[in-house]
């Protein structure tokens, strides 16, 4: 991303935040960013938020899920009770 001003503004660096992660910045973009950071409260609260976000999810990436999760027969016979009595969904 070429920028030629000396700031970028909010949606700029929220993007930029966002490609940091992946990706290694051009210094002169690094040095602007960190500026922009610098000056604005609402884009440094997104750039914490993004990271606390990013760690969550590779937490819940990494978690094992229980892919053998079974209902009661009763549950069973209950939802079925329901379903049988409710009749068609509305379309």
């Amino acid at each position: 991303m070429s920028i030629s001003s000396p700031l970028f503004n909010c949606q700029q660096a929220t993007l930029l935040v966002e490609r940091r992660a992946d990706e290694v910045l051009p210094i002169n973009t690094r040095v602007q960013l960190w500026a922009h950071l610098r000056l604005c409260p609402y884009c440094r609260r997104y750039e914490v938020q993004s990271a606390l976000i990013a760690r969550q999810a590779k937490i819940a990436a990494q978690t094992r899920v229980v892919t053998e999760a079974a209902l009661s027969a009763s549950a069973r016979a209950r939802i079925q009770q329901v379903l049988d009595t409710s009749g068609p969904l509305p379309r």
